[in-house]
């Protein structure tokens, strides 16, 4: 067996054991990785930023990995099959619901890490107003594909995995969109 064999099986053993927690601790992962990423595309070339590296990856953890856990059970039992309508009324749902709730709390995070709780909330309704259409019309563009390949051939419990590999490219989009937003509420305050 081959390292991607003995990874994939590794993950595998972890997801039978505790499904839960190996679908957060990689969103954390892949969370984090992106922003990473992002950070070293940024146009300022900014640097690192730990703290915000450490809220995208909470974010993972604490969001993104539980909320798709619970998701996809409640969509594949709502909307069973693999055939294009139920895939396709499985794409439709989380692209009108999960898809604009993971930009909010997104946003939302990165407004509290810069002004705090108070400030960071009292920002978001705004920050939702300004930069939410702009954004979910770019999910449109790229998560309805990923939303296609996962729910048409990608065994259920490996959905949040196939997920996390789009969700990589996905986040780094989404954090350089979101420290943009960020920069211009403080410029415009």
């Amino acid at each position: 067996m081959g390292l991607a064999g003995a990874l994939g099986a590794a993950y595998e053993a972890q997801l039978s054991a505790r499904p839960l927690l190996t679908q957060s601790l990689t969103a954390a992962a892949t969370f984090a990785l992106s922003d990473v990423t992002a950070q070293r595309l940024a146009p300022d070339g900014a640097g690192s930023d730990r703290t915000r590296t450490a809220v995208t990856a909470l974010i993972g953890l604490c969001y993104f990995g539980p909320a798709l856990y619970h998701y996809l059970r409640f969509i594949t039992w709502l909307i069973p099959g693999t055939g294009l309508q139920s895939t396709l009324l499985k794409t439709f749902c989380g692209q009108l619901g999960f898809g604009p709730a993971v930009t909010c709390v997104f946003f939302g995070a990165f407004l509290v890490k810069d002004h705090g709780l108070a400030g960071g909330l009292s920002r978001l309704p705004r920050k939702i107003r300004q930069d939410l259409v702009v954004t979910w019309a770019s999910e449109l563009c790229y998560w309805p594909f990923v939303d296609l390949i996962c729910y048409s051939s990608v065994p259920v419990r490996w959905i949040p995995l196939g997920y996390n590999i789009a969700n990589f490219l996905w986040t780094i989009f989404l954090s350089l969109q979101a420290s943009k937003a960020v920069r211009k509420v403080k410029d415009d305050t």
